[in-house]
């Protein structure tokens, strides 16, 4: 039993090195956070890409045991799509604080954060519900569903 939970929190396997993105959805309400971690782990020479691992870790209540599960690009077809769609996410308008029209951004509703890279360097962006970005991570949570499992995938040789 303390093995299973040891390997719950367990970080990414180095052979799978790191991750080039992650984003999030923490609903303060129900004291529930998800957060997905993705890298890559390897090229597919027969179909000429690269393919992808995805760590999910879920936390629900306040100090409850992380839950950990995977999926690949090899074995969850829609994830290609999903992590292909972050370049389709709009880029919100920067506004300084007291310069925005837009609604502030709520610290005990639901929070939603992405973090990766863009062609000109990092980008990173919290956001809470009504916004693109909230509905990509709930679209692209709720496409992935069906593909997380246990095993770890393995590195592409």
């Amino acid at each position: 039993m303390m093995g299973a939970a040891l390997l719950a929190a367990a970080p990414v396997p180095p052979e799978l090195g790191s991750g080039w993105a992650t984003f999030s959805r923490d609903d303060w309400g129900r004291q529930t956070k998800t957060r997905v971690e993705v890298g890559t782990i390897g090229f597919d020479r027969g179909a000429r890409r690269l393919d992808f691992w995805l760590r999910r870790s879920m936390t629900r209540g306040v100090g409850h045991q992380e839950e950990v599960s995977w999926a690949d690009t090899r074995t969850c077809a829609p994830a290609r799509a999903v992590l292909a769609s972050i370049r389709d996410i709009p880029v919100p308008r920067f506004a300084p604080v007291g310069t925005s029209k837009g609604p502030p951004l709520v610290t005990d509703g639901v929070a939603y954060a992405l973090s990766t890279y863009s062609d000109d360097g990092g980008l990173s962006e919290n956001t809470n519900l009504g916004t693109p970005l909230a509905a990509w991570i709930d679209g692209a949570l709720a496409t992935l569903d069906r593909c997380w499992s246990s095993r770890v995938p393995e590195r592409t040789r």
